[in-house]
C-alpha cells in the first residue's frame, strides 16, 4: 500500500508523541513512511547511515507499535521486515548505474544456449537509496580553486553538446568530481525530461565491455552507449590497463561528438599526465575543456562541513567547524569521515559536540598542534581495584541492592537495571575489556556484550535511568579531572 502525504504526516506525529522527551529526534524530521506491503515496511528520508543504525537499534520497536495502532488491519508489524532508505523517495532516474558479475567465469560461461546467458542489465535504474542520488550542482559549494569547474558544469547543463565537449574534470580523490558529475546528470534529467543519459564508472564500463565482447554482443553494447544524448564517465584512470577498452571508448566519444551528444569525463589526473592513456584518446579529450579541481581552501571546507552537517542533522557549531578544518587536512572525503564519527556521538551517545570531544574522537586525524593542546584527552582511567570498588559502591546505593544481588541471576527490574548500570559505567569510565568486566559482575563475555546493547534501549525508553547514568558520569569525571588536571573542569571519556 502506498501512503499519501496525510498518512505519512500522521505516522510521523504519532512517533514524535511516543518518543521519550530526552530522545534525539533529529532523524525524525526527514523520516518518510513510503510503503507498507504484506511482508515489509519501507521508510525513507534517513539523513545518514548513522541514523539508520540508531533507528533500527533503538526505535524500531516503537515504530512497529505505532504502526500496529495506526493500521491494525495490516498488523502485526513485528512480523514484517523494515527497510531504511538513505535520502527521500526520489523517483527512479534514467541514469545508468550498471552492476556486473566480477566472477567472469560465471558471467560468460559458454553453454549450448549462449544466447540465453543474461548480461546484467545496462538499463538498470539508479537506486533511490543511493546516498549520491540527490547530488545537484546547486548544492556544490564553489571556492577559489573550483569556481571555474562549477560554472563550466552549469554551462554544460544549459547547453549540452555545445558549450564544452568533451568536458573533462580532474583532481585528487575527495575534491568533489563525482558530485559534479552526478549533479550534471541529475540536472539534465530534471531540465530535459526526455533526455537519454548514461552515467557509469570506468570500472563498470570496462566490465560491460568485456562481458559483451566475450558473448559477441558488441552491437548491443555500442547501441546502448552511442545512442544517448549525454555520456558521463567517472574514474577514467580505471581504463588504463586495457588498451582495447580505451580504443572502444575513443570510438564511442567520436560517435557521440558527431551527433553532438554531451560527453563528461572525470579522472584523478589531467589527460596529459596520465601514463598509459592512448595518444588517440588523450588527443580527443584535450580537444575539449579540461578543468582542474584543487583541494578546497579552508573557508570552502568550513562551508562544506557545515552544509553537510545540516543535511545530516548533526549539531556542528562554527567554532568546531573552524577547529576541524584548521587541524585536519584533506578533501571532501575526509570531511565525510569526520562527520561520520561526530554524528555517532551526537546521535547514538547523546554527546554534546565540543572541541574537547572532537579532540578525542578525531585524535588519529588531528595534527600535532591540536593533540598537544589537549593533554588530557580522556578521563577514562586505568583499572584498579579501588576504581571498580568506587563505581560498584555507588551502584549499590543508587539501586538499593547488595553485592550478592548484583552478582545473582535475579531478573526483577531493580537488579536488572543495576546490572546494566554497572556494566555500562565500568565500560565507559575504565579501560577494562568486556571479559574483565564480566569477571567483576559474574558474567561471561557474550553476556556483557548483550547487556551493553540492552543499555542503549533502556536509556531510550527510561529518561530517569538515563539521567542517573549521566549524573554519575559527570560527577565521576569532574572528580577525576580535578584530581589530575585542576585547571580543566572536564574532559571526555570513551
Amino acid at each position: 500500500m502506498e501512503l499519501n502525504q496525510e498518512q505519512a504526516l500522521e505516522f510521523k506525529e504519532c512517533v514524535r508523541r511516543s518518543l521519550a522527551p530526552h530522545a534525539n529526534q533529529s532523524w525524525l524530521n526527514s523520516l518518510q513512511l513510503l510503503k507498507i506491503t504484506p511482508s515489509k515496511v519501507m521508510l525513507g528520508g534517513i539523513p545518514h547511515k548513522v541514523y539508520r543504525y540508531e533507528i533500527k537499534t533503538n526505535h524500531e520497536a516503537l515504530l512497529k507499535k505505532v504502526l500496529d495502532e495506526l493500521y491494525p488491519e495490516k498488523a502485526p508489524f513485528s512480523e514484517k521486515r523494515f527497510e531504511y532508505k538513505i535520502g527521500g523517495s526520489t523517483k527512479h532516474r534514467k541514469a545508468v548505474q550498471p552492476e556486473f558479475d566480477l566472477d567472469q567465469e560465471h558471467s560468460v560461461e559458454k553453454t549450448d544456449e549462449t544466447d540465453s546467458v543474461k548480461i546484467n542489465s545496462i538499463n538498470q535504474v539508479e537506486d533511490p537509496s543511493d546516498s549520491h542520488s540527490t547530488y545537484l550542482l546547486d548544492s556544490y559549494i564553489p571556492g577559489k580553486r573550483n569556481l571555474l569547474a562549477s560554472r563550466a558544469c552549469q554551462a554544460v547543463v544549459k547547453m549540452p553538446g555545445i558549450a564544452f565537449n568533451p568536458f573533462v574534470i580532474y583532481g585528487e580523490s575527495g575534491t568533489g568530481k563525482t558530485h559534479l558529475l552526478e549533479g550534471i546528470n541529475n540536472e539534465l534529467l530534471q531540465s530535459k525530461p526526455k533526455i537519454n543519459t548514461v552515467q557509469v564508472s570506468a570500472e563498470d564500463f570496462l566490465n560491460d565491455f568485456i562481458n559483451h565482447l566475450r558473448l559477441n554482443k558488441m552491437k548491443e553494447f555500442r547501441d546502448h552507449y552511442r545512442k544517448v544524448d549525454a555520456f558521463l564517465l567517472d574514474d577514467l584512470q580505471a581504463l588504463l590497463p586495457s588498451a582495447k577498452c580505451q580504443t572502444e571508448l575513443l570510438h564511442t566519444i567520436n560517435a557521440l561528438r558527431k551527433k553532438k551528444a554531451q560527453i563528461v569525463i572525470a579522472c584523478e589526473q589531467a589527460p596529459t599526465q596520465m601514463s598509459g592513456l592512448s595518444s588517440g584518446l588523450r588527443g580527443r579529450l584535450e580537444s575539449g575543456l579540461t578543468v582542474d579541481i584543487g583541494i578546497p581552501d579552508d573557508q570552502t571546507r568550513i562551508e562544506i562541513l557545515e552544509c553537510k552537517a545540516r543535511e545530516r542533522g548533526i549539531p556542528l557549531s562554527n567554532e568546531l567547524a573552524i577547529f576541524i578544518v584548521q587541524h585536519i587536512k584533506g578533501g571532501i572525503g575526509r570531511m565525510e569521515g569526520v562527520l561520520m564519527r561526530l554524528g555517532v556521538h551526537a546521535s547514538l551517545l547523546n554527546e554534546e559536540l565540543t572541541i574537547d570531544l572532537a579532540t578525542y574522537v578525531l585524535k588519529d586525524w588531528l595534527d600535532d598542534s591540536a593533540r598537544n593542546a589537549n593533554p588530557l584527552q580522556s578521563s577514562k582511567v586505568e583499572f584498579t581495584d579501588e576504581t571498580a570498588k568506587k563505581i560498584l559502591q555507588r551502584i549499590y546505593v543508587m539501586f538499593q541492592i547488595s553485592e550478592e544481588g548484583l552478582l545473582s541471576y535475579r531478573r526483577d527490574r531493580k537488579h536488572t537495571k543495576a546490572r546494566q548500570a554497572a556494566v555500562y559505567l565500568l565500560k565507559q569510565l575504565t579501560s577494562l575489556s568486556l571479559t574483565e568486566i564480566g569477571k567483576i559482575v559474574g558474567r561471561n563475555h557474550s553476556t556483557i556484550h548483550g547487556i551493553l546493547k540492552k543499555v542503549g534501549e533502556t536509556m531510550s525508553k527510561d529518561g530517569f535511568f538515563l539521567k542517573q547514568m549521566q549524573t554519575f558520569m559527570h560527577e565521576f569525571e569532574a572528580k577525576t579531572v580535578s584530581d589530575q588536571v585542576p585547571e580543566r573542569k572536564r574532559s571526555y571519556r570513551f
